[in-house]
């Protein structure tokens, strides 16, 4: 699985609810394509003088490379300033993107513990 992190403020003109929904629209149809595995967007609750972080981070994952690169090939070719791509950029001020590769998961720690062990025990 890949994971595609974008941290992001919206620009200071910018309606949060409205912002915040047409990005989920976009995600959706991605998703919806098949372009994506799946999508998370998140709130940062931390003070706000205290995280150096951005006020939200949408997490974007892939299946494979495969995946990966063809919805990048895919918007490339429809053009990054177009569609709602576009409309989202314009609400988006700055922002910060990171490209994660998943190492291990719940299910490989699962794998690991003994078949007769139940769930209460430690």
């Amino acid at each position: 699985m890949i994971h595609y992190n974008i941290w992001f403020d919206l620009k200071n003109d910018t309606e949060q609810a409205t912002a915040l929904s047409l990005i989920q629209e976009f995600l959706d149809g991605l998703y919806a394509a098949g372009s994506i595995a799946g999508f998370q967007i998140l709130k940062n609750s931390g003070n706000a003088s205290k995280t150096r972080m951005l006020d939200y981070q949408a997490l974007i994952e892939f299946s494979d490379d495969a995946q990966f690169s063809s919805a990048f090939s895919a918007q490339a070719a429809r053009g990054i300033h177009t569609g709602l791509h576009g409309q989202v950029m314009s609400l988006v001020g700055e922002f910060r993107i990171e490209v994660f590769r998943q190492i291990a998961t719940v299910a490989d720690s699962s794998e690991t513990r003994s078949s007769s062990q139940t769930a209460c025990e430690t």
